[in-house]
């Protein structure tokens, strides 16, 4: 156990104890704790890039104004938070096994989240916490947003040589503003919005956790941002299945189809971002990764042209 987990519960509460280390993948740790007595969740950073005290701020938020069902929210500090133990949540270690159930529920779960959260949010941008409150540092328009949000990932691409594939998206995204027009009003979008982040049963979603991307952006990115990763050419019809259950709730606008590629620009970004933050490969395997990425966002650029 680190000493500054210890440090922190010990100066936040009047009693702790560490039950287990749930889960340490860069910039965050997570650990099944007690806190005066109580079952709870600690999260908290480990490295620059760690938004523990954002997504802490945006599920305090959504359990007090929507009836996503998300953990309680028991402190918030300026790089962790403390959530009651949710015995519905998704475990640590949650596979991505995924059926109809899970496809249709979580699609309707994804755009309740957006549907009931679209009256308090009126800009795109990155949520921060300030003062104690949720705000959001962003743009009126949702294509300034977006160059924005690619611009806050380049710095760790950069530093391992792959500055120039980021730019090609900056590129493309500032040529392409047309195709952002038609894009709906901010909602809170999940930002990773995948099975073992939501958890379902009986025909409903019990809990969703790990709003560490959370984004006030249109509900298309959120879609998005989760039939890549969570859909494949061989689950084709459970992704029309996700698909169903979202419009089931809330439509898309007009030209959702069309910007695919851009938000899949936006996702391979991240994905250069997240393969040397969290560092879960050897060397070797990272630089295929990489090598892939930029072949990715090669030939998505071709196709835009």
């Amino acid at each position: 156990m680190k000493h500054t987990v210890h440090e922190t519960l010990a100066t936040a509460f009047e009693s702790y104890s560490i039950v287990r280390q749930l889960r340490a993948v860069p910039p965050h740790e997570v650990y099944e704790v007690t806190v005066n007595g109580h079952h709870a969740v600690y999260k908290g950073n480990t490295g620059p890039t760690g938004k523990a005290a954002i997504e802490g701020r945006v599920t305090a938020f959504l359990g007090e104004q929507t009836s996503v069902p998300v953990p309680r929210i028991v402190r918030v500090g300026d790089d962790y938070f403390v959530a009651k133990w949710h015995p519905d949540a998704p475990p640590a270690d949650a596979r991505r096994d995924i059926d109809e159930t899970w496809a249709f529920v979580a699609g309707r779960g994804l755009a309740t989240l957006h549907a009931e959260t679209n009256q308090f949010i009126d800009t795109y941008g990155q949520f921060q916490p300030q003062n104690g409150e949720l705000t959001i540092t962003g743009a009126s328009d949702w294509h300034t947003a977006a160059i924005a949000y690619v611009r806050r990932h380049r710095s760790v691409p950069d530093q391992q040589g792959h500055a120039d594939s980021v730019d090609t998206v900056i590129d493309v995204l500032t040529d392409r503003s047309e195709l952002f027009e038609d894009a709906d009003s901010p909602v809170c979008c999940h930002g990773w919005a995948t099975p073992e982040h939501i958890s379902v049963s009986d025909d409903q979603v019990n809990c969703i956790v790990d709003f560490e991307h959370a984004l006030a952006a249109p509900g298309e990115f959120d879609y998005w941002r989760t039939v890549f990763p969570t859909f494949n050419h061989n689950t084709a019809a459970l992704e029309q299945t996700f698909r169903d259950g979202y419009e089931s709730i809330r439509s898309f606008p007009a030209g959702f189809e069309r910007r695919k590629p851009l938000y899949l620009l936006m996702n391979l970004v991240y994905y250069f971002k997240s393969l040397y933050v969290q560092n879960q490969h050897g060397l070797e395997e990272t630089a295929k990764r990489a090598k892939r990425f930029r072949k990715d966002i090669s030939e998505t650029v071709k196709r835009l042209s």
